[in-house]
């Protein structure tokens, strides 16, 4: 990764920058992946590190005297073109790929796309003329920013993010705010032109039940899970009932482990939407006492049969996993997403993307063949990192360090 740092482009004026950009950038990651919380936290634990000012030039195969204060990489994600970072984002990823390091987690030959928004930071007052204003039925009135990401999930656990689009108001000026929607219109053409050779399946919730969502997936070449609602498509979950009643031999039911109960899938094809041929596959548990456990229902572009049925339903369940293995941990998991790193605009999106490629670092690293030995060594990630950064502070590499070695995946 040190190469790719490299290779960003510099905003600032040549031969007058005191700290190389991929020493800058590297600092950004490592402030995420500490767990620290916020800047001024990771710059207290950095005063006096000389020894790890000397530990990233090595490794990054620059000078390096002293390390910078983040109030010099503040000034360059100020100067920056969050795009950038986007790039170095997908590099990482198409890297994976092309190791074929993630086929074990294809779904029909086709990666699992889970996309999903979130908040960033709210205030009581507008923080920018990028805000999303919301007016509350109390009468007060919030500011916030907001970003959709998508991340390739797994059934063993992972989340990797692998691009995002902000969701904000273009200007003081507008005629109607931006939204989710609007936001996934921007960032579908930028997922294809990151990854335009790779097959995806994209998992999403009820609010893109959306014939215009539906042929852009189709046009790319991807293929769709949409949660399917009868409140949203009251029309088409008719037609579905029908067609159930028609085919009662379209189901099949396993029993759950441990005794915990049952579940039963059942599916319908060559459903009629704006001209669309599209499948709705449903699915019911049920306890050890026979109470039903939360239905789910998704549509989806390809015909299902019996032979990969159950496939189909347990991967549209996975698009919970960019709420919990990604927002939740992003939120909750030490990278305080909520935190306002910055309160420039354009800097805070630098902070957004760095901290996606640390979340990835992570994510290679505890989900990994690694994995087991990190967690008996620390226990939680929270204390990985703190561990982390004292050792970057206070203990010098080895002069006969073997060169890098590749992080193995696990499939368990």
């Amino acid at each position: 990764m040190a190469d790719w740092l490299g290779e960003v482009r510099d905003p600032r004026q040549s031969g007058r920058a005191a700290y190389p950009m991929k020493a800058l950038l590297l600092l950004g990651v490592l402030m995420f992946l500490s767990h620290t919380g916020s800047r001024n936290h990771f710059n207290d634990n950095l005063r006096d590190a000389l020894e790890m000012a000397k530990t990233l030039a090595r490794l990054l195969g620059c000078a390096l005297e002293a390390l910078p204060h983040l109030d010099t990489l503040e000034k360059v994600l100020r100067s920056f073109q969050p795009d950038t970072l986007e790039t170095l984002l997908a590099q990482l990823i198409r890297r994976l790929i092309r190791m074929k390091a993630l086929d074990d987690w294809r779904v029909g030959g086709r990666f699992l796309l889970a996309i999903d928004g979130t908040g960033l930071y709210a205030f009581p007052r507008r923080h920018c003329e990028h805000c999303i204003e919301t007016r509350h039925d109390s009468g007060a009135v919030t500011y916030s920013h907001k970003v959709l990401v998508a991340f390739i999930v797994s059934e063993n656990g992972y989340a990797l993010p692998i691009g995002c689009e902000f969701i904000e108001n273009p200007g003081a000026v507008y005629d109607k705010q931006d939204c989710e929607t609007k936001a996934f219109h921007r960032l579908e053409p930028k997922i294809k032109r990151f990854f335009p050779q790779t097959s995806f399946g994209l998992l999403l919730d009820a609010l893109y039940a959306d014939q215009n969502v539906m042929r852009g997936c189709l046009g790319n070449g991807w293929d769709f899970a949409i949660t399917f609602k009868e409140s949203d498509m009251p029309a088409l979950w008719a037609e579905a009932q029908s067609l159930l009643a028609l085919c009662p031999g379209q189901c099949s039911t396993m029993t759950l482990p441990q005794g915990e109960g049952t579940r039963q899938i059942h599916w319908v094809n060559d459903l009629d939407y704006q001209g669309m041929k599209l499948s709705a596959i449903f699915q019911v548990d049920r306890d050890s006492e026979g109470h039903i456990v939360g239905p789910f229902a998704h549509l989806t572009a390809r015909p299902i049969d019996p032979s990969h049925a159950w496939k189909v339903a347990t991967a549209a369940r996975l698009r919970w996993r960019c709420e919990n293995e990604g927002f939740n941990v992003l939120k909750n998991g030490g990278f305080a997403l909520e935190h306002v790193y910055s309160h420039n605009p354009v800097a805070s999106k630098g902070y957004f993307l760095l901290m996606l490629i640390a979340h990835i670092v992570q994510q290679l690293l505890a989900r990994g063949r690694l994995g087991t030995v990190f967690k008996a060594a620390f226990h939680t990630f929270l204390h990985y990192g703190k561990q982390m950064l004292e050792a970057l502070k206070n203990q010098p590499l080895p002069p006969d360090l073997n060169p890098p070695g590749q992080i193995r995946l696990s499939t368990a």
